[in-house]
């Protein structure tokens, strides 16, 4: 399924989709570049090289178009794959939450998901013919 909308986080349903998206995560040891395997309004998974630990907070920048970056304030990292396997079952990378996202931010980022479920459900409905 390419949205998935009964995924639930503390009570709340939100869209979720599958997008590669570049980001830019900026920590106190430099930064770290991944794309997004998944993204709603409310977290993300971030593929990258060497991941950050649980409960690490970062400030990250998400391109979700062309010269159009996100900026997310603050970003907490729910989930890690530090040192297990990287395969398509369990990629090498981490989910984020984030934790300040300005109200604009995210409805940007809402239209920008909204956008790239419609083009993929164009996809799959041309490929269904």
């Amino acid at each position: 399924m390419i949205l998935n909308t009964l995924r639930r986080k503390r009570g709340h349903h939100y869209p979720k989709v599958d997008a590669n998206y570049p980001v830019l995560v900026l920590t106190a040891d430099g930064p770290l570049r991944g794309k997004t395997k998944h993204i709603s309004t409310q977290q993300a998974f971030v593929r990258c090289k060497d991941p950050l630990r649980l409960y690490d907070v970062a400030s990250l920048s998400i391109e979700v178009a062309k010269n159009e970056s996100l900026l997310v304030a603050e970003a907490e990292v729910i989930w890690s794959n530090r040192y297990g396997p990287d395969d398509e079952i369990t990629p090498r990378g981490m989910v984020v939450r984030f934790t300040r996202l300005a109200t604009r931010e995210r409805q940007r980022l809402q239209k920008a998901i909204v956008k790239h479920y419609k083009a993929k459900m164009m996809v799959h409905r041309r490929r269904a013919k």
